[in-house]
């Protein structure tokens, strides 16, 4: 127990400043989420009447709810940016400080092997930023609820990434790829800012990967002429476009690349392409949108998760084999 409250103190002071901004922050931002959705489903409960819109004379309670909607879904930005801003301010200077400062060569002679010092120094911080990442992933999905209190949010892609455990699985990758960028540059400011970079195009293509996995999993929706209204709740709306009569789906950007252009709409949302073409009867086609289905939130948080896993114990182990072959700076 010594030994670890030994460990504990001495990792808190090699980070103390940054793990104390870092804590603030996420403190400061899950105590307002909390406090906005209690002040959501307070007002929500008082007047149910004025939340649904059954009721006239509401103008003052439904512009405080706007309002608090409003802020609510700014904090929900916050909880998508503290995953990589944690990954930068923890995990880049981690390695980098002990390098830049010199004090690396001593550690490592000292130490049994790199690799166990290294697992000592990423231990506490992984552990302080899962705690934290938790806590938002918590808070933001109480928000969310109260921000949506109908949603079935278990099977809903509203706020994907702004909620729920996402935001800790990409935390922690942001963490061991910080990590990794530190070690390779072995300056602190250098570090923190390729970290930033490096993050941001990481996590960027993970994003563009998983559009087209859900682009290839997209159903479609016909409007107009025998079509549908709206699309399931829950459901992510990826593209609109065009359906032919010989049920031939083009999004608009293919439709016109083939010059299939609209000019002229019915009122059972048929489209033609021109007024003579409507006086004939030649229907170009119908109004249609590209959609994945609120059922399959959970496999698109899931994959991403382990994509987040897979890259951070990749980058974990870049770490390792850069810290075990450089030599101090």
């Amino acid at each position: 127990m010594s030994a670890a409250l030994t460990w504990a103190r001495v990792s808190y002071r090699q980070q103390r400043w940054e793990l104390l901004l870092v804590v603030l922050g996420t403190a400061l931002t899950a105590a307002a989420m909390l406090w906005f959705a209690a002040e959501l489903r307070s007002l929500a409960a008082a007047h149910p009447g004025c939340v649904d819109g059954s009721v006239t004379g509401c103008k003052g309670i439904a512009d405080r709810l706007d309002g608090l909607q409003a802020i609510g879904m700014r904090l929900l930005y916050l909880s998508f940016v503290a995953p990589f801003g944690m990954g930068v301010l923890l995990g880049a200077p981690l390695v980098a400080r002990e390098i830049d400062g010199g004090t690396a060569q001593l550690a490592w002679t000292l130490s049994r092997s790199r690799m166990s010092w290294l697992l000592r120094r990423i231990a506490f911080v992984a552990l302080v930023t899962l705690v934290l990442l938790g806590v938002l992933a918590v808070t933001s999905e109480i928000l969310a609820a109260a921000l949506q209190p109908t949603a079935d949010l278990g099977h809903d892609f509203t706020w994907i990434g702004r909620r729920g455990w996402l935001i800790g699985a990409r935390g922690a990758a942001a963490l061991m790829i910080g990590l990794l960028v530190g070690a390779l540059i072995g300056r602190v400011l250098p570090a923190i800012l390729a970290a930033i970079l490096v993050i941001g195009l990481t996590f960027t293509g993970v994003s563009l990967v998983q559009d087209r996995w859900l682009a290839a999993e997209a159903e479609v929706a016909r409007f107009g002429f025998e079509g549908t209204t709206s699309l399931p709740a829950g459901s992510l709306l990826l593209d609109s476009g065009l359906q032919t009569p010989e049920g031939t789906n083009y999004t608009w950007q293919e439709a016109q690349a083939r010059g299939l252009e609209v000019r002229v709409v019915d009122e059972q949302g048929r489209q033609y392409a021109s007024n003579a073409d409507l006086a004939a009867g030649r229907v170009l086609g119908v109004d249609i949108q590209f959609f994945v289905p609120g059922s399959r939130y959970p496999v698109a948080v899931a994959r991403e998760g382990a994509v987040g896993a897979g890259l951070g114990l990749a980058a974990l182990g870049l770490a390792a084999l850069v810290v075990r072959r450089r030599r101090p700076l």
